[in-house]
């Protein structure tokens, strides 16, 4: 009998303040399908209008998106009719490609995300205005 392992985990993350205290912090783990992440973006929203927050640390180091380059567009074009006057700084994992197309795609339009690579310079960025 050959038993394969699970590659894919449900998406999971987890949102809350951080310091400095006017950022919404988010966790996201797992294997995202874009339903499920433009449903986490509304949950995001919710977080942030409640405690009138307009900047977002989102950590997505160990999130996989499990879609298509067209599907991020898609994606990322929803987000920005969600968060118009957000700034969102994204933690990524250097090998995540779809990183520098989700900024490409944020340049085209009037998003305000960016991907580091590391915590402190996606809050030095987010704090910088």
């Amino acid at each position: 009998m050959i038993e394969l392992e699970q590659t894919s985990h449900p998406l999971t993350y987890s949102i809350n303040t951080t310091d400095p205290c006017d950022i919404v912090a988010v966790t996201a783990k797992g294997c995202g399908k874009p339903d499920e992440v433009i449903d986490m973006y509304e949950k995001i929203q919710h977080f942030a209008q409640l405690h009138h927050m307009t900047k977002v640390l989102l950590n997505v180091v160990e999130l996989k998106l499990n879609y298509s380059g067209s599907d991020v567009l898609k994606v990322t074009k929803v987000i920005e009719t969600l968060l118009p006057h957000f700034r969102v700084a994204r933690v990524v994992s250097p090998a995540d490609f779809r990183s520098d197309l989700i900024d490409l795609f944020a340049n085209t339009i009037s998003l305000e995300i960016k991907s580091f690579h590391d915590e402190h310079h996606a809050i030095e960025w987010l704090t910088s205005t």
